[in-house]
């Protein structure tokens, strides 16, 4: 399962580096640092990250209110 996991990782890599990174660190920079907890945090990250385009899968935040984008096959 992790190599599948790998391989439409690298697949979905061409889409994902059309986004400028630029962009994608900026919507993703304060997406942590909500009111609401942690839950409430993490589903904010997820959703912006998701919505950078294709080949984003979500993203969590860690525990210096970082939002961590993720590539490949969701987990959801």
């Amino acid at each position: 399962m992790k190599l599948l996991s790998a391989i439409v990782s690298i697949a979905f890599l061409p889409l994902v580096l059309g986004v400028p990174l630029r962009d994608a660190v900026l919507k993703s920079d304060t997406s942590c640092q909500v009111e609401g907890g942690d839950d409430i945090a993490n589903l904010t990250c997820r959703n912006t990250c998701i919505r950078q385009g294709p080949g984003w899968s979500g993203g969590y935040c860690d525990e210096k209110q970082i939002c961590h984008c993720t590539v490949g096959v969701s987990s959801v």
